[in-house]
């Protein structure tokens, strides 16, 4: 969710200071939650700011930078392994429990395709007409 403009932030701080309305009345008329309009009002009074917060970050990655060059020689040494092969000896030689999302997700970053196996299945795709009535007819 993206956080709300400074704007609208003032604005609310301006009525709050010109005693304008509850908290509640303020959420009301502004179209935010009473939560956000107390916190607003808590974190102005300590920091003097009514700046958003910046982002967390997120979860870091299992696969870190430090295991790139080892997925890099797996996959050169593994060209036509599944992700979860791959998981596997990752797993085995740097002691990492990845997923197959994961995975994937690295590999795409470092840019690395793998080959397919010729024995595989291809995926194949009938011929689907416009109206299966008019196909039926046809015969």
């Amino acid at each position: 969710m993206k956080a709300y403009s400074l704007d609208l932030r003032t604005k609310i701080l301006v009525a709050y200071q010109y005693k304008e309305g509850s908290i509640r009345q303020l959420a009301q008329r502004f179209k935010v939650s009473a939560r956000f309009v107390g916190e607003l009002i808590v974190r102005f009074r300590h920091t003097g700011s009514c700046a958003p917060k910046p982002h967390g970050g997120g979860n870091p990655p299992c696969i870190d930078q430090s295991k790139h060059e080892t997925l890099l020689v797996l996959v050169q040494q593994y060209p036509d392994a599944t992700l979860k092969e791959l998981c596997c000896v990752l797993e085995e030689r740097c002691q990492v429990t990845a997923s197959k999302s994961s995975m994937q997700r690295t590999l795409a970053k470092l840019q690395l395709t793998r080959k397919k196996r010729l024995g595989m299945r291809q995926n194949v795709t009938q011929k689907r007409f416009k109206n299966s009535a008019e196909s039926i007819k046809k015969k």
